[in-house]
């Protein structure tokens, strides 16, 4: 909420020359530290977003809440006009706009604004998908603007969903046959380089931020980040069905449970796709059985894989061999190799084939599962077990720029829910269009099960997606005394702030106890909206090296109480605010007290609720 009141306050000045563009990155945490709205998402696409109501209102909780609502209802109908576009079935789409919109993992999320906001993929992509189908240049100007707002919405999509787009688009050209055509590689490029132009501003101050402050994600903490093959069964106790059943890998960042329904959905998806391989022509008898063995290798291999994956492998003894399958890359290479001979023999099968690699299908499968497997990390991991040779995120973060910047590969898996939701999507235009009538008679009959398919398929989604109550305004603390009040919009801030606002706009503000609890940091933020003058305190996603010195410095100032004070002055701090109840023991805050005082520090006022305001 600070992030989007610090967007909504600042944006018109930016427009109006009264701000520059690197002013509105030094946001008013931090102080003195530069550039430190670019230690977190900046959120401006929500900023743009809430600003009427903003304007109109002055209520940030209000826009919060209707941003948060929002990226549930947009997912929703962005998968639906995707779906719809792509399958021409209404009733399928609504399935998989329900399970987008209401992804069980959204749910283990509920925390991060920014990664809910994912609602702009499936508008980029429908656009995108227009533009190829139809050639119509506003619904790729549509599909760029969605592309753009998903970038500004939040920093991880830029570099985790981008990957994706170009394989959408080349996979809708090849299968329509338009890959050739300059002039709609023309106007794609053209998009593209839009998309950068409006991207790259919002890029290079991380960028920048990276290099001042020396901020590089350790690989540990990456991997502690990374979600795990059991996340993938494991959900937020919030969800209300599987909650407390699916607690597999109770990890920050490893509740990434997408739902059962939707899988069941995609396999249906999967097996239409795959259906006319039965009904196909027999290949020559000669190569016949040579076929069925090399297909029972294929199956065997795919097995052994899956259980590499999932459960570290295996070791058997049969017919007096031992048969060892847990080095997962090479259990991959014999897949494909014995996969490339079946289609060598079998014609019928390289037919097959070549329809499923043309299916939208087959593709959204793919990259399900791509996504997926980033979700896992640089070491990937099964429960406690390696899954050997399979870190791909390792290269990312080896050779793309940015990667080295952000923490938590677990969040690729709202794009594995996005791609899930399409195939899903398939698979339910698939089961509602299966019992197609030959007579009048069954027509009546066919369209009520059809129905009734449908009102359960969106029940059953809708279930295992539900989370009852949904808990935002909570608060915790640590080692302080009393837990903060939980917030309220600046009209109704604590009266401490109220000074501080009338105070002259070059005032600077520290606020004790300082980086002890950073419950109480949260709150020292979220109430800086309230006047917008500089402090030294601070909450973010990375913090600067300054403000870890003071919060150790000042926990303990008892120790050198002058170097104490020189670290405050070298801030340019003008006033304190001493949180009495904020404090463990009362003592604490007497020393505070009169270890400013001590220092010609002057009380401003006492507040009835145990705040002090003090000049130095």
């Amino acid at each position: 909420m600070w992030i989007l009141a610090w967007g909504a306050e600042h944006l018109p000045r930016l427009l109006t020359g009264a701000m520059s563009w690197g002013g509105f990155w030094n946001a008013n945490i931090f102080h003195p530290e530069p550039m430190t709205l670019a230690l977190s998402e900046n959120l401006f696409a929500q900023t743009l977003q809430i600003l009427p109501i903003y304007w109109l209102t002055g209520n940030i909780i209000l826009c919060y809440n209707l941003l948060f609502i929002s990226t549930f209802a947009l997912s929703a109908f962005g998968a639906y006009l995707l779906v719809r576009d792509l399958t021409g079935d209404a009733r399928a789409a609504f399935i998989a706009g329900l399970v987008y919109g209401f992804l069980p993992y959204r749910i283990a999320s509920i925390p991060h604004l920014q990664v809910l906001s994912s609602q702009w993929m499936p508008f980029a992509l429908y656009g995108l998908n227009r533009f190829i189908t139809s050639g119509s240049r506003k619904a790729l100007a549509g599909g760029t603007a969605a592309l753009v707002m998903q970038n500004w919405s939040c920093v991880y999509y830029v570099l985790y969903f981008a990957p994706f787009v170009p394989l959408f688009v080349l996979h809708r050209m090849w299968t329509l046959g338009t890959i050739r055509t300059v002039r709609t590689w023309a106007w794609l490029i053209g998009a593209a380089a839009g998309t950068l132009v409006l991207t790259l501003p919002f890029l290079l101050p991380y960028r920048e931020v990276q290099a001042f402050f020396g901020i590089k994600r350790p690989l540990g903490e990456v991997v502690n980040f990374s979600a795990n093959v059991w996340s993938y069964v494991t959900a937020s106790e919030n969800v209300w069905l599987w909650g407390g059943l699916l607690r597999f890998y109770e990890r920050p960042e490893g509740e990434t449970f997408l739902g059962f329904i939707p899988w069941v959905l995609g396999c249906a998806a999967l097996a239409a796709v795959a259906a006319p391989a039965a009904a196909g022509p027999s290949d020559r008898p000669r190569r016949r059985w040579l076929e069925i063995v090399l297909l029972f290798i294929v199956v065997t291999q795919l097995i052994a894989v899956m259980s590499a994956v999932v459960f570290g492998g295996f070791d058997l003894r049969a017919f007096g061999m031992q048969i060892r399958a847990r080095t997962v890359s090479r259990l991959l290479v014999q897949f494909v190799i014995a996969a490339g001979l079946l289609l060598a023999v079998s014609p019928r099968l390289r037919k097959q084939a070549a329809i499923v690699a043309r299916s939208p299908a087959a593709l959204f499968f793919v990259a399900t599962m791509l996504a997926m497997w980033l979700s896992l990390g640089p070491i990937p991991k099964a429960g406690e077990s390696l899954v050997s040779g399979f870190g791909l995120y390792g290269v990312l973060m080896e050779y793309v720029p940015g990667f080295t910047g952000v923490r938590v590969p677990a969040r690729y898996a709202m794009i594995a829910g996005l791609f899930l939701a399409i195939l899903a999507g398939f698979g339910s235009a698939r089961i509602l269009g299966a019992a197609k009538s030959v007579s009048p008679e069954l027509a009546k009959i066919s369209g009520e099960r059809r129905r009734m398919a449908f009102a359960v398929i969106a029940v059953l989604v809708l279930v295992e997606g539900a989370a009852i109550p949904i808990e935002i305004n909570r608060t915790w603390n640590v080692s302080e005394a009393a837990l903060p009040a939980r917030v309220f919009p600046r009209s109704g801030a604590p009266e401490v702030y109220q000074r501080i606002a009338a105070l002259p706009a070059e005032s600077v503000i520290t606020e004790f106890p300082f980086g002890g609890d950073k419950a109480w940091e949260i709150r020292y933020v979220y109430y800086s909206a309230a006047h917008w003058r500089p402090i030294t305190n601070g909450y973010s996603g990375a913090f600067p090296p300054g403000y870890n010195e003071r919060a150790a410095r000042f926990q303990h100032i008892a120790v050198d109480p002058e170097a104490s004070w020189q670290t405050l002055r070298s801030t340019g701090t003008t006033h304190v605010v001493i949180h009495r109840n904020a404090f463990g023991k009362p003592e604490d805050a007497d020393a505070v007290e009169a270890w400013l005082k001590a220092h010609g520090a002057r009380e401003v006022e006492r507040l009835p609720d145990g705040d002090i305001l003090l000049a130095l």
